[in-house]
């Protein structure tokens, strides 16, 4: 058996991004797993992911602090980010008072080099770190989504603060007063390496 200690980690609840929320997993997905993930009933990605996350709402921290969590959605590419986001809000809601779910994060990791692949890490370190250093302070939303646009869209490498704000804007919603803070925040992950 393996006992997990909810003060001392930071779960990753993963999911496969590319079966809508509302289908079933398909069998082959199943099989592929452990004898429990192969012994358990025909259920969609919905109940899958609820499955999770309410076993680790369910663990007590001796601190009384709320187990941390990230989602992370697999196989993105060509994936719906937006809309994969917004059909995951009911069970961020629904999970809100008992889990602190940091972020959500998606990812083509049919390439174990690829470049979202090499972000994640980064991500999953600051996530870490944060946890480490006691910082209970979220990434907003908007933040990540901008991350992902700058990581996955941006060719060139030079954007005039102007563009980035627009940028921010169109993509996330970043208020343009938001900007200075998210240049901070790409610049701590290593997305932006200079600004002015």
């Amino acid at each position: 058996s393996i006992t997990f200690d909810p003060d001392k980690n930071v779960f990753l609840v993963v999911y496969n991004s590319r079966i809508p929320l509302d289908d079933v997993i398909p069998s082959e997905f199943r099989q592929a797993g452990h004898r429990e993930q192969q012994a358990l009933p025909a259920m969609t990605n919905r109940q899958h992911l609820s499955l999770w996350l309410s076993s680790l709402a369910a663990m007590k921290t001796e601190s009384g602090e709320r187990p941390i969590v990230a989602i992370v959605g697999t196989f993105a590419l060509g994936v719906d980010i937006i809309a994969a986001e917004e059909n995951l809000q009911p069970l961020l809601t629904q999970f809100k008072d008992s889990l602190d779910i940091r972020g959500v994060y998606f990812l083509d990791n049919s390439t174990p080099t690829s470049k979202e692949m090499l972000n994640f890490r980064n991500y999953l370190a600051g996530l870490i770190c944060k946890c480490v250093d006691n910082t209970t302070q979220e990434t907003p939303l908007s933040f990540l989504k901008s991350e992902w646009a700058i990581r996955n869209c941006i060719r060139s490498p030079f954007l005039s603060v102007s563009e980035f704000s627009r940028l921010a804007e169109h993509v996330a919603g970043v208020h343009p007063s938001h900007v200075g803070s998210l240049l901070r925040y790409l610049h701590h992950h290593n997305v932006v390496r200079y600004f002015h």
